[in-house]
């Protein structure tokens, strides 16, 4: 039988009908399709087939033919080998591995380097990069490995922590992922410096009105401060705003790709409810946290008038402990990554193009006060004017 087994594998420009256009032709003339791997990485398609030609009404000359054929009618580069598989061993065991961090150059080679020291063969490789975070999975086969597994992890994560990445482990039931959390933990503006520069500028808003009064000033108390700047503010034109907010394609690509790999996502923003929830909506996270402001149920706008004690502090280490509770998971299952930290001197992995046309179109038909805009301005994260 394995005589019989073939190779197909190629790759090409992505288009829809790709998989259906090569598998369909080989199943019609019996070709047996044992394994298949398919990808898309930046509009590049790839695949690789193991084909059991063994009850195929065609030859094998016949079958590279044909393969040359789907070559000609999909535009894509495929070729045709033998395939002889070697045996998997009854003692094999498998280790997924997953690293998270800020994207750089050396991380694969570091990470693989090291496995190759310790005899660990990579079986499935799986990597994302985009917006300035890195996350890799690796399933490994560690049967053959020259340390115990504890001391192996170790030296993974020590490897790993020496260019601040975050590693995770997995040895039992490794075709069905742990559940891990991603939390984005944002404490300033989500506003590039360069848009608010224009806006501040544009609307006449003093710059100093964006920052926090001295650096004792506490988060609360800035957010407290920004709540009266949005007294009586309709909901309406705070939805026009947030409404108009784009995201990045790197982004897209990110997040749909975390939801793929099995991620749960969260975001934790010096930023208001309004605009956590939207974006908690428009990018399809699991959850998302803001100070909260209330809401009259009448007109429909923002109570800012608020009396002391009535705004709470955001507790990030309160929030990630309810949510390893609620999801059932352990501290080595969620990476917290935040723009505190020295890696991300921009805002990582969300990153946000604000429409600055809508919000002057506001403010030049008296919609939104520039009083209201600078608390605007200030909802989005506690600003960096750079």
């Amino acid at each position: 039988m394995n005589s019989m087994l073939y190779i197909v594998y190629g790759i090409g420009t992505d288009s829809v009908g790709l998989v259906g256009a090569i598998t369909s032709p080989i199943a019609q003339v019996k070709g047996n399709i044992v394994d298949m791997r398919q990808d898309v990485l930046h509009g590049l398609f790839t695949i690789y087939l193991v084909v059991d030609l063994a009850k195929a009404t065609v030859s094998v000359k016949e079958f590279r033919g044909l393969v040359d054929r789907i070559s000609g009618e999909t535009g894509l580069r495929l070729s045709i080998d033998k395939y002889t598989p070697t045996p998997r061993g009854v003692e094999k065991k498998n280790m997924l591995v997953t690293l998270v961090g800020k994207d750089k150059s050396g991380i694969i080679a570091a990470i693989t380097e090291k496995l190759g020291t310790y005899n660990i063969n990579i079986e499935v490789s799986e990597v994302v990069a985009r917006e300035n975070i890195f996350l890799m999975d690796l399933l490994c086969d560690v049967s053959h490995s020259t340390i115990p597994a504890q001391n192996l992890r170790a030296v993974l994560r020590d490897t790993m922590l020496s260019i601040q990445i975050n590693t995770m482990f997995q040895t039992e039931d490794v075709f069905n992922k742990k559940k891990k959390i991603i939390m984005f933990d944002i404490a300033e503006s989500f506003m590039d410096g360069r848009t608010m520069h224009e806006i501040i500028q544009q609307a006449a808003i003093p710059g100093q009105s964006l920052l926090k009064t001295d650096s004792s000033q506490t988060d609360l108390a800035f957010m407290h401060a920004t709540a009266g700047l949005l007294e009586g503010l309709p909901i309406s034109v705070i939805d026009t705003v947030t409404g108009a907010i784009g995201i990045s394609q790197g982004t897209q690509e990110l997040l749909q790709t975390l939801k793929i790999m099995g991620y749960k996502i969260g975001l934790i923003s010096n930023g208001f409810s309004f605009f956590t929830n939207a974006l908690k909506a428009r990018l399809g996270i699991d959850y998302a946290f803001g100070f909260e402001l209330p809401v009259d149920d009448d007109s429909q706008a923002i109570i800012g008038d608020l009396p002391a004690g009535l705004m709470h502090p955001l507790e990030r280490s309160k929030i990630i402990s309810n949510i390893k509770a609620a999801e059932r998971i352990e501290e080595e299952d969620i990476t917290v990554i935040s723009d505190q930290d020295r890696d991300y001197p921009s805002t990582p992995g969300i990153r946000l193009i604000f429409n600055m046309k809508v919000m002057l179109d506001l403010v030049n038909q008296h919609a939104l006060s520039r009083e209201s805009l600078t608390g605007m301005l200030r909802s989005f994260g506690i600003p960096r004017i750079q």
